[in-house]
This record gives C-alpha cells, sequence and structure tokens, in this order.
C-alpha cells in the first residue's frame, strides 16, 4: 500500500481555472502597460486535445450503473442522465459529458442500469463473470461489494495502465493507490465518472438557528472548524449545550426533547466519527504487511466514541421513520435533534423545505494534534472496475472511453453538481459553500471500508464499533482477542492478490 489519504478533490481549483486562464501573468501585465511600447501579452493557446482524431467506429462500451432503490445514495443519475435535455442544469450537464464523449471518439455509451440489493451485488457480479460474459466492460458498485471479490481475479487490474492518467484531480489517484494491496494490483477506481465518490461523502447537519439561539452567532460551529478546533470534546460540549428537556419531566425522550445529536445505530452512523480520528490501520515493513493500529490512540479512539455516543443529550438508536436516513432527516427537520449523523452530502438536496437554516459540519478531529480533518465515504459508496471478461485487446478502447468521460465530467457534470445542486440552491452563504469545499478537500481513505469486510471486520468492527455498541472502552482487550484472526485473514488476502498480479505477468 502507497497512500493513506484520498487525493483531494481540488475544485475549488478547477472552478477557478476558466478565471485564471482569462488573466494574464503579472509579466504581461506590466508589459502592456509599459508606455511607447509595442503590446507583448502572450497569446494564449489552447494544448491540443491528445484524444482528437480518435475513432473507434461507433463502439459501444457497456456500463454496468447501480440504480439500487433501496441504497442511501447512487449516483446513476449523475453518470447516465436521463439520456436527453430537459433544462435541468445537473441532468443537461451529465447529457453533454456523454455525447460530447461519444462525439470526440466515436462511440456509443450503453449505461445499463442494475437495482441489486446492496448486500447481494458482489453475488450478481460474480455469477455474471463466471458465466463468461457480464454483458458490460465496466461495473459500477459499492465499495464493499467490489471489495468483496476484487482479490479472486474478477477485474483487470489498472496499476500500469498509460492512458488513464491518474494524477489528474478528476481520478482520485491517492484512493485508487491505497486500494492497492500489492504492487500492480490496483482493482477498484474512484473519479469524478464515478460520481458518487462525491455525492456519498459523509456530513453532519445541523440547525443553525438553534446555534443562533444558544450562542448569538449561527456561524459559531463554523467558526470553531475553520480555527482548526473542531474536535470531538468541542461536539459534545456542544451537544451538551443545546439539548433541551422540554417537557422537564428529567429524562430525554425521543419526540417530546430536544437531542443534541441523533443516529440510528453504533454500526453505519460511527464509520464517519471513527474514520474521522484518522486512523493509520496498516503498514508495510520488511515487505509484510501487517496491522499497526495497536497503541495508546486507538485507546483513546474508543474511549472518545463510548464518550460521544452514550450521553443523555444523544439520542443513539432513533425509532421514528423505521430507523433509517429519512428517519433522521424527519427528526431533523422537526427540530427534534440539533446535529444529526449518518447523512450524506447529497442529502442536502431533499433539505429544501426546511423553514430553519441548515448547517454543515465535518466529522471532528481526534484532538487538536491530529493535522487535518478526515471526511469518510461509506462502504456502499459506488467505485468502479473493468470486468475480466473484456478482452484484454479492448483495454485500450475501454481506458479511453473512462479517461475522457472522467476528464469531461471534471469540466461538466461535478461543477454543475457542485455549484448548482449544491452550493447555490440549498446552502444559505459563502461560508456554508466553504464548509462544502472542506469536505470534499478531507474525504479519507477508502481501504478500511473497501476491506473490513473481507478481513472479518478487524478494521472497523472488532475492535471498535462493536465494544463501542455494548458500552466497552477496553481497546487492548478487544484488539487481542481479534489479533491472531486478523493477521491471518490478512496475510490470506494479500497472498490472494499477490497470486492474482503473478499470474497475468
Amino acid at each position: 500500500m502507497k497512500g493513506t489519504k484520498i487525493l483531494s478533490l481540488l475544485l475549488a481549483m478547477l472552478m477557478c481555472m476558466p478565471a485564471l486562464a482569462s488573466c494574464g501573468s503579472t509579466e504581461e501585465v506590466a508589459a502592456t502597460a509599459d508606455t511607447g511600447t509595442a503590446d507583448t501579452t502572450a497569446v494564449e493557446t489552447e494544448e491540443p486535445d491528445p484524444f482528437a482524431g480518435t475513432d473507434f467506429g461507433g463502439k459501444e462500451l457497456r456500463v454496468s450503473s447501480s440504480n439500487n432503490s433501496n441504497d442511501s445514495t447512487n449516483a446513476h443519475h449523475l453518470i447516465a442522465g436521463s439520456g436527453e435535455l430537459n433544462g435541468e442544469i445537473v441532468n443537461d450537464a451529465v447529457y453533454k459529458r456523454n455525447t460530447d464523449v461519444e462525439e470526440l471518439l466515436n462511440v456509443k455509451l450503453n449505461f445499463i442500469p442494475s437495482d441489486w440489493y446492496w448486500g447481494d451485488g458482489h453475488t450478481e457480479i460474480e455469477k455474471l463473470v463466471l458465466s463468461g460474459d457480464c454483458g458490460f466492460e465496466v461495473v459500477i458498485n459499492d465499495l464493499i461489494n467490489l471489495g468483496r471479490i476484487a482479490h479472486l481475479g474478477y477485474f483487470h487490474s489498472v496499476s500500469d495502465n498509460e492512458i488513464m492518467d491518474f494524477t489528474q484531480p478528476y481520478w482520485y489517484g491517492e484512493a485508487i493507490d491505497d486500494l492497492e494491496v500489492v504492487e500492480g494490483g490496483a482493482y477498484m477506481m474512484l473519479g469524478d465518472v464515478f460520481a458518487d465518490s462525491l455525492a456519498s461523502a459523509h456530513v453532519l447537519y445541523y440547525n443553525k438557528d438553534i446555534i443562533l439561539n444558544n450562542y448569538a452567532d449561527e456561524n459559531y460551529v463554523q467558526d470553531i472548524i475553520l480555527d482548526g478546533k473542531w474536535t470531538v470534546d468541542e461536539m459534545i460540549r456542544v451537544t451538551e449545550e443545546t439539548s433541551v428537556d422540554l417537557d422537564g419531566d428529567g429524562t430525554m425522550t425521543e419526540g417530546a426533547d430536544q437531542y443534541g445529536y441523533s443516529v440510528i445505530g453504533a454500526w453505519g452512523p460511527m464509520i464517519p466519527v471513527l474514520m474521522g480520528f484518522d486512523v493509520q490501520f496498516t503498514e508495510e515493513t520488511a515487505g509484510k504487511i501487517t496491522y499497526c493500529f495497536s497503541n495508546e490512540r486507538s485507546v483513546k479512539i474508543l474511549e472518545k466514541l463510548n464518550e460521544l455516543y452514550w450521553r443523555d443529550c444523544v439520542l443513539p438508536d432513533i425509532k421514528v421513520g423505521d430507523r433509517s436516513d429519512e428517519g433522521l432527516l424527519t427528526m431533523f427537520t422537526a427540530q427534534q435533534t440539533v446535529f444529526v449523523g449518518y447523512l450524506r452530502l447529497c442529502d442536502l438536496e431533499r433539505m429544501r423545505d426546511i423553514e430553519f437554516l441548515v448547517g454543515l459540519a465535518c466529522y471532528p478531529k481526534l484532538n487538536e494534534d491530529q493535522a487535518n480533518y478526515v471526511s469518510s465515504l461509506h462502504d456502499t459508496s459506488e467505485v468502479g472496475a473493468i470486468v475480466v471478461t473484456a478482452p484484454e485487446s479492448e483495454l485500450d478502447f475501454i481506458s479511453t472511453c473512462l479517461e475522457v468521460m472522467a476528464r469531461e465530467a471534471g469540466k461538466t457534470i461535478i461543477p454543475a453538481y457542485y455549484e448548482e445542486a449544491l452550493k447555490i440552491k440549498y446552502v444559505n452563504g459563502s461560508e456554508d459553500a466553504m464548509m462544502i469545499d472542506l469536505i470534499h478537500d478531507s474525504i479519507t481513505s477508502p481501504f478500511a471500508l473497501a476491506y473490513n469486510n473481507i478481513l472479518g471486520g478487524m478494521l472497523l468492527a472488532n475492535c471498535f464499533l462493536t465494544p463501542l455498541g455494548s458500552k466497552q472502552a477496553d481497546f487492548a482487550s478487544a484488539y487481542a482477542k481479534n489479533e491472531s484472526a486478523g493477521q491471518q485473514k490478512l496475510d490470506e488476502l494479500v497472498a490472494a492478490f499477490t497470486d492474482i498480479v503473478e499470474s497475468r505477468k
């Protein structure tokens, strides 16, 4: 493994590029202002498109795109769109991206929606691969599903791909690198072409009106964040100070009182809290990959998870809305909680009718010594892979299509979604937009989310979230209990990836 952090999306830079391109450099301005000399302003020329003149003769690229109605998020509408212009800015950006790619390369993009249940996607993909004909060359599905079967040889490696340029900001190169367990074995891709990596980023939402009433400043939380002081202790303090026993009976009751923070259980909703503490799970020393998170930091993390989760001001497991993200949104809309966890960035699109000001926050640091905030994807965030049933002779064609699709998504779809669907329509001012930028730029490594299941729960469940659910804070005991079996599974995973890479040389 070469990296532990996702490369920043660099969307702020992306948005600024047209403005920067329209302005001459300082030297150019000085030259034109020098009286008595000729106009020496440099004439900007656009770099030639390396794919200009590419002609695949109308060949079809088939893409299986997840449209699972049971999933918390899916980005099929940001990948395939409606297939026609309808005046809606994001849909029309998707349409433009797809038609631009088709015209530039002379290809046909065929998006095939799949509605596999999130827990079944890996078995459905496996059955299709083993049948010898998937019916598609590229699959877009949940990170956990692709992580469950990547070591079985069902995908082509993109490690040495010379067409897809993973150093570009429209690819999340460090994330791809982080999922490469052994050198030469990068089987999963994240990037703007797989737009759920953006839409499914975890966000803390909070009621800015309540913050204003308590602190006389609606930007109170944002200022703490921007000062680098948004720690778990600060989050605990604010949730304590803003919770209210509205009915005055001395106990906090769902539906009757105002909680400081509400979630739906100790598993999914606590993943972004845990990931926010920036855990490094593995390291490679002397050619062997081992766990490296048995330390004092992890001891403190489990203690703080318990301290945050098991409090009177926190509703750890809501009952409204059948314990779903819809229930959380219902409770938040009814102003029965100040902060709400588990929701994603795309949930801003569902908050148009909320009457109070909605605030966004990243998840807190463990302490101020932690260098950066970390925002988590979820294990059901969608990523992409090239299925092995696609002949190797077709890899240049597939890679070219994906590279241009990602590049053009960075120019059209992401700016439209980021600037129009999120920032302009659904947030309240530049401070909130700044929070979205911060959340974008702090998306973390996907390694633990992709491989936790195949490693028997060692990374997330066994040592952190399972003890948390039982009100246990003894990390050392939990780790010792699971270390041997966990390392064995890690060794097996490394061996499986090594075998695939060696067999394909």
